[in-house]
């Protein structure tokens, strides 16, 4: 095992057992859709979230499964968020055919504006325990930037909004004949006053042409992305260039917002990511503001392809407060 640190800025390659590291360098039997409170409330087939959760049942759920509106970004779930796909040996979910948000499952909260701000927590478990739960891409080509994905979930919280999203071993994403054809999952915080830890857990099975688990952070939070399930990115569709099995893109880094010193970013894998494309890497991180960037690999990661394929790739820049208190911390353990 070898552990890499480094304060900020210059960029490094390193090599374990020929692998390169760099640095510096998510029946129509439901499509759940969510008003504010005291709005009209349509198809929401999992359970209205008044009292704050819901649980969808052991069922084919053939659009998709959204906790959402479909009027645009100026409007979403309201209040907390906690979201159960139990899964069973019913459990299948095709993925919606609405351009725009035509995903598997969808989960959003609305943009706060100033005095409007209200606690907004998000937890969302799919397959609990080793619960089955079969999510699939449907036929059909769909464009909007927010399709094709696995599970999408969107938080605009602007205080202490955590955001929780776990994935058990009995959930599969895609299948090797049919991969999701843009992410697996998608996990985005998307304010920067928000101080809420943002949380990634999965043990699924995960077949994606884009990027497999994709976190994007303009949080003040810490980030925390784990994996012990297989990520496979496809060599073939998608958008050439997006192929990462763990991706995260750090936006907190924009001068008066962001991490502070004392914040934490962990991805750990522990699992199997293979990416065979050009240009691949198995876990990419963008690491923009204060703070612990710190990659674990115990796992399995095999990024092939021609051109400058990665096992583990670290970006430090945007750099906003004095040198040395940025950090990126790469230990490996594994196999690359």
């Amino acid at each position: 095992m070898r552990c890499v640190r480094t304060s900020f800025g210059i960029p490094t390659l390193f090599s374990w057992g020929g692998a390169v590291v760099g640095t510096a360098v998510l029946a129509l039997l439901a499509m759940a859709v969510l008003l504010a409170p005291g709005a009209a409330q349509a198809r929401d087939e999992c359970g209205a979230l008044s009292s704050g959760a819901a649980t969808c049942s052991d069922a084919a759920y053939a659009s998709g499964i959204r906790y959402d509106v479909a009027n645009g970004w100026n409007d979403g779930i309201a209040g907390d968020v906690a979201l159960t796909v139990t899964g069973g040996s019913s459990t299948s979910i095709a993925s919606s055919t609405t351009t725009g948000w035509g995903s598997g499952v969808v989960v959003r909260t609305a943009p706060q504006g100033t005095g409007v701000m209200t606690s907004r927590t998000v937890a969302l478990t799919v397959g609990s325990g080793s619960n089955a739960v079969a999510i699939t891409q449907a036929t059909g080509t769909i464009t909007g930037g927010n399709d094709n994905i696995g599970i999408l979930v969107f938080q605009h919280g602007k205080l202490a909004d955590a955001t929780t999203v776990t994935l058990g071993s009995g959930v599969t994403i895609g299948t090797s004949a049919t991969p999701m054809k843009n992410f697996g999952v998608f996990l985005g915080a998307w304010e920067l006053a928000n101080t809420g830890a943002q949380t990634l857990t999965s043990a699924a099975t995960i077949h994606s042409t884009n990027y497999g688990l994709y976190a994007d952070s303009r949080g003040a939070g810490n980030v925390e992305v784990t994996n012990s399930g297989s990520i496979t990115t496809a060599a073939t569709g998608g958008n050439a260039g997006n192929k990462s099995g763990i991706f995260f893109r750090d936006w907190s880094g924009t001068p008066g917002g962001g991490r502070t010193a004392d914040s934490t970013a962990t991805f750990t894998n522990s699992g199997t990511i293979t990416v065979s494309a050009d240009a691949g890497r198995g876990i990419e991180v963008h690491a923009a503001g204060l703070g612990l960037y710190k990659t674990v690999n115990s796992g399995t990661v095999s990024a092939s392809g021609a051109g400058s394929g990665h096992g583990v790739m670290v970006i430090a820049r945007l750099h906003t407060g004095a040198a040395g208190t940025t950090a990126v911390e790469i230990e490996n353990s594994g196999r690359i």
